[in-house]
C-alpha cells in the first residue's frame, strides 16, 4: 500500500466533526471541510464495530482497511484534509470526449455516462461487477497496458486497486471522480491528470445521508482538475 501510505503521510491528522455513510457515497467533515468517497454499499462487509463513536477521532488510517465501508470513511477523511494548491475548474467528461479523438484504444475502469459517446475508437470498459458491455477487472492485467488513453475511477482508491492500475497503464492516464484524492502524489505514480471535487456547501452532507450520488452533488461541489507540468 505504498500509494496509500504516501498520501496518509502527506496530511496532518485532525478529528472528524461529522460522518455520513450513504447508499452511494460517504462524507466526512473535518474543520468545516467536507471530503467525499465512494461507498461500495453493495459489497458484503460486516457492520462497523465502532459505529457511533467515530466522531472526534482521526480517521485517515481507515483508508487502508479491507472493510470497504471503513475504507470509504478513511478516504473521505483524507479528501477533507487535502489542500490542493493549483487546480482549475473543468467538466472532465467533456474533456475526455475531446481528447479521445487523438487516441486509438481507450481503457476505462468504471462505468461512466460518457462511454457511449466515444466514437470511432476501440474502447475497453472494466468492471468488478458483471454487466453488459464491460469486461471483468481481471482483464485489466492484459489489456490496460495496450491502451493509449486510460481513465480510472477514483473509487479504486477505496478498494486498493488504484496503485496497481497506475502501474499497468502505459498511456495518457486520468484518475477521475469525487473520490479522487487531489494530490500530486498521484503524478509520481503515473497519473497525467486527476479530476475530483471540492465541496463548497454543507448540503453535501445531507445529500449523502439521503442516498444521493454524483448527479445530486453537481450543485454543491466544484469539479476541478490538476495536471502534471
Amino acid at each position: 500500500m505504498k500509494l496509500a501510505d504516501e498520501i496518509i503521510a502527506s496530511v496532518e491528522p485532525e478529528p472528524a466533526t461529522d460522518i455520513r455513510v450513504g447508499l452511494k457515497y460517504t462524507a466526512v467533515e473535518v474543520k468545516e471541510k467536507i471530503g467525499l468517497a465512494y461507498n461500495f454499499s453493495d459489497s458484503i462487509m460486516p457492520p462497523l464495530k465502532n459505529a457511533g463513536s467515530l466522531i472526534g477521532k482521526d480517521l485517515i488510517k481507515l483508508s487502508k482497511s479491507w472493510n470497504f465501508i471503513e475504507a470509504s470513511i478513511g478516504c473521505a477523511a483524507i479528501n477533507a484534509l487535502l489542500k490542493p494548491k493549483v487546480f482549475k475548474k473543468m467538466n472532465i467528461f467533456d474533456h475526455i470526449l475531446e481528447i479521445s479523438k487523438d487516441y486509438k484504444r481507450v481503457g476505462i475502469v468504471g462505468r461512466f455516462p460518457f462511454i457511449g459517446k466515444i466514437r470511432g475508437r476501440e474502447v475497453f470498459v472494466f468492471e468488478k461487477k458483471p454487466m453488459e458491455g464491460a469486461l471483468p477487472d481481471t482483464a485489466e492485467e492484459e489489456l490496460l497496458p495496450k491502451c493509449d488513453l486510460v481513465v480510472i475511477s477514483g473509487s479504486t482508491f477505496v478498494n486498493k486497486s488504484l496503485q496497481r492500475l497506475l502501474e499497468l497503464s502505459n498511456g495518457h492516464t486520468l484518475v477521475i471522480g469525487p473520490t479522487t484524492p487531489l494530490t500530486p502524489i498521484l503524478f509520481d505514480h503515473g497519473a497525467d491528470l486527476i479530476a475530483g471535487v471540492v465541496a463548497k456547501d454543507k448540503k453535501a452532507l445531507e445529500i449523502v445521508s439521503q442516498g444521493g450520488g454524483t448527479q445530486e452533488f453537481s450543485r454543491v461541489v466544484d469539479e476541478v482538475v490538476m495536471k502534471t507540468k
